[in-house]
């Protein structure tokens, strides 16, 4: 029954991977008219919620504005997701004992490194995509959403312990 859990600890991280590299290999106008699509939707509840009673250009030019944040926003969200299903078959699998050159969180450090390793895949990979291109600012954009979830991870592990050994377990 072990095997099977440690089997099914990889799942999340398969499904992120696959979802990472599904979005990154749209084309350019595929990509872009999906990323409006959202920034018009944001703008159009935002309109609607707080009553701004915004024109229909106005709308677009504001969806328009918003792209690139969006988009930016995306690509932290999704690798801060990528890092805890990183961290999640490290966890499973790997001893508990694991210490790395005295190094006293291994797991984390190979989440953030796995993670940034990723991430330039990831950007290298969108080389190769028609109207794509892969930049650096997007792996350090990554690497932002990978390091907030190394440090909640971290914080999670940490709290944890201290709740073991204040209980005597």
């Amino acid at each position: 029954m072990k095997k099977i859990w440690n089997m099914i600890s990889l799942l999340p991280l398969l499904f992120m991977l696959y979802i990472i590299f599904f979005f990154s290999a749209q084309d350019g106008n595929t990509s872009g008219s999906l990323s409006l699509r959202i920034c018009s939707f944001l703008v159009g509840i935002s309109d609607h919620l707080f009553h701004l009673e915004l024109s229909p250009i106005r709308m677009n030019e504001l969806a328009q504005s918003l792209q690139l944040l969006v988009r930016k926003c995306a690509h932290m969200t999704e690798y801060f997701i990528l890092a805890f299903t990183i961290y999640l078959p490290l966890h499973v699998l790997l001893p508990k004992q694991l210490h790395l050159l005295r190094f006293q969180h291994p797991k984390l450090l190979a989440t953030f490194f796995l993670g940034v390793l990723f991430a330039a895949l990831d950007e290298f990979h969108q080389h190769f995509v028609p109207g794509r291109c892969g930049t650096p600012v997007d792996v350090l954009i990554d690497t932002i959403g990978i390091t907030v979830a190394c440090l909640f991870l971290y914080l999670g592990t940490r709290s944890a312990l201290r709740k073991r050994i204040s209980f005597g377990g």
